[in-house]
């Protein structure tokens, strides 16, 4: 009898969890298009005027995904490489209503859009990376292939590591391949290397978040990938000249400014070659693209979720003489800010707190309405900062720990 039941559920679960995962990655919206229409002509303006309704459709999708005067700015180019390519993003669709008004046909649809498809055509074509500032990525992939004793980075800063020369890595640059051609904008570390100053304590393999931020604050970036990649030979059939290799990458994607993770991936590859080297150059790049595809998925996924419903943006209080001004504060941007969703109190040490904001936009627009705000209780606030994700706010106090700053905060 048991058995009986768990047959039975064990459908209907996976069924429920096929149609999550499908919600998941689709968008239902609603859409009216028309066309033309002359007696006799009332299949041929039907179906017309169906195709507009699905257009209309993928431009709303786009349209709850990256800014609306993003949108007027390339509407030429997703004319060109998005709304042309309905079909591609139209998983279903019934008709609403459908009839003829004076000299048009004109129908009401409710479609089902494959929103990850259109994620994937959107960064492609850049719309996502202009509504996030088109922030710059370094790369730093420290890469052992086969026949190398250690591992191999840039970050070193000379052309020998332990007597071994090393030019760019076959991983960071096939990364950089895939990247580039979903429009993002890359470092070149090639005008940087041996003119940047790096600590000591960073020329390692196994570089700290703090290294990454640190070195990627130097060289311009916005975002640090960085990882490790490891190429080894496999096993080889007694007397066969050709050798089997794998490669295995992990790398993380880190913002500069505030530190936080925006996507942690692995990457394999296999390759048979007679060289070692070509073969394991091979599995390294086959890794690399492996880990790449799973990366810019999580970016851009980030990225549109904020760019839909918000994120958390870091702002650093400092000068504060009393903490009843902290909780004004908090409370003013809660309230009177458009778009704030939350505030959330981090920590608070002698004159300085942080604070994180769950806010629909970027820093800059959060740091403007800040700006516009005046308080009689905090006369000095200005904003004297803001990067893509952080905001640096003054109360105008003086150095000195404040009196009535409680010992704990609960």
């Amino acid at each position: 009898m048991t058995q009986k039941i768990v047959n039975f559920f064990i459908p209907l679960l996976l069924v429920f969890m096929i149609q999550q995962l499908a919600n998941a990655e689709s968008q239902v919206v609603n859409a009216a298009g028309v066309a033309p229409f002359s007696p006799g002509g009332e299949a041929k303006a039907k179906e017309m005027a169906i195709h507009d309704a699905l257009r209309q459709a993928v431009e709303q999708a786009v349209g709850t995904m990256v800014a609306s005067e993003t949108v007027a700015e390339n509407y030429q180019i997703i004319r060109d490489n998005i709304v042309t390519k309905t079909q591609g993003y139209i998983q279903k669709y019934d008709v609403v209503s459908a009839g003829v008004k004076g000299n048009l046909y004109e129908v009401t649809i409710s479609a089902t859009v494959a929103v990850e498809n259109l994620q994937n055509d959107l960064a492609a074509i850049g719309l996502l990376h202009s509504r996030v500032e088109k922030p710059r990525v370094l790369f730093m992939i420290a890469e052992q292939n086969v026949g190398q004793e250690y591992y191999l980075f840039w970050w070193y800063g000379k052309s020998e590591f332990k007597g071994q020369h090393f030019d760019m890595s076959a991983s960071e640059t096939a990364m950089k391949q895939e990247f580039i051609s979903k429009g993002f904008n890359i470092v070149d570390i090639s005008a940087a290397t041996g003119k940047t100053e790096i600590s000591n304590a960073y020329r390692i393999a196994d570089l700290t978040d703090t290294g990454a931020k640190e070195i990627g604050s130097k060289l311009g970036a916005e975002v640090v990938i960085k990882g490790k990649a490891l190429a080894k030979a496999g096993p080889r059939m007694p007397g066969s000249s050709v050798g089997s290799y794998i490669a295995d990458i992990t790398a993380s994607a880190i913002r500069v400014d505030n530190g936080a993770v925006l996507a942690s991936a692995m990457g394999h590859g296999v390759s048979r070659n007679i060289s070692e080297v070509t073969g394991g150059t091979e599995a390294l790049e086959r890794a690399s693209k492996e880990l790449s595809g799973k990366l810019i998925e999580q970016i851009t996924a980030k990225w549109s979720q904020e760019v839909q419903g918000g994120g958390l943006i870091q702002i650093t209080v400092r000068g504060i003489e009393e903490y009843s001004d902290l909780s004004i504060f908090k409370d003013v941007v809660k309230a009177q800010i458009r778009g704030v969703n939350a505030v959330y109190q981090r920590d608070v040490e002698g004159v300085e707190a942080t604070i994180e904001v769950d806010y629909k936009g970027n820093a800059q627009q959060l740091a403007d309405e800040i700006s516009k705000k005046k308080l009689k209780e905090i006369p000095k606030l200005k904003v004297t900062g803001a990067t893509a994700n952080t905001i640096e706010v003054s109360f105008g106090g003086s150095a000195a720990p404040p009196s009535k700053l409680p010992e704990a905060l609960h």
